[in-house]
């Protein structure tokens, strides 16, 4: 068995090591931002290898929340104009209570419910929904990827917890979207 030593840690076989360094910086192969939040800035110009989970208990629907803070209409903020921020508070609480509540409906009891709020193109506006059992995880990404929300087609993916908007975070909410 070959043995690598790493400079102040015990040996440890290739295996070992490479199972220690999975989804890190450190991991030349696979794309750790990818692991971490289900999306990649480079997408599929990634050198390293986006690996998409099989199962899992929770689905990503990318770019689903089109928030009218992070809209790209216009520099100045002129396209916010007619709303307060009272209004743009209660959008999102009405898109969240929507997807919440239909989802749960539909496809079976919901843990965590996460929408993305972030500058970044690769993670701006996507929901993560983490359901208790992966059997309702997967009736759900089966149809929900045959589904259009607000002319968008939706997918599966992973994880949700890395991607989190630190504002959304000092928002945070109950399971059924309340304060």
């Amino acid at each position: 068995m070959a043995l690598v030593r790493i400079a102040g840690t015990m040996s440890m076989s290739g295996a070992e090591y490479l199972a220690s360094i999975y989804g890190t910086e450190k991991d030349k192969v696979n794309c750790s931002f990818y692991i971490k939040t289900g999306a990649c800035r480079h997408s599929e110009r990634c050198s390293r290898k986006h690996n998409k989970p099989q199962y899992s208990q929770t689905v990503v629907m990318q770019n689903m929340y089109v928030s009218q803070q992070n809209s790209a209409k216009s520099a100045d903020g002129s396209h916010l104009a007619n709303m307060s921020d009272h209004e743009i508070q209660e959008q999102f609480e009405y898109f969240f209570e929507d997807v919440f509540f239909e989802c749960e409906d539909k496809y079976g009891e919901i843990e965590e419910m996460c929408v993305c709020d972030n500058q970044c193109d690769h993670l701006r506006g996507n929901v993560y929904i983490k359901f208790r059992r992966e059997e309702d995880a997967v009736k759900a990404a089966e149809d929900l990827n045959n589904r259009w929300y607000m002319h968008d087609k939706h997918g599966p993916e992973k994880h949700r917890r890395r991607s989190r908007s630190r504002s959304r975070d000092r928002d945070r909410r109950d399971r059924r979207g309340r304060y």
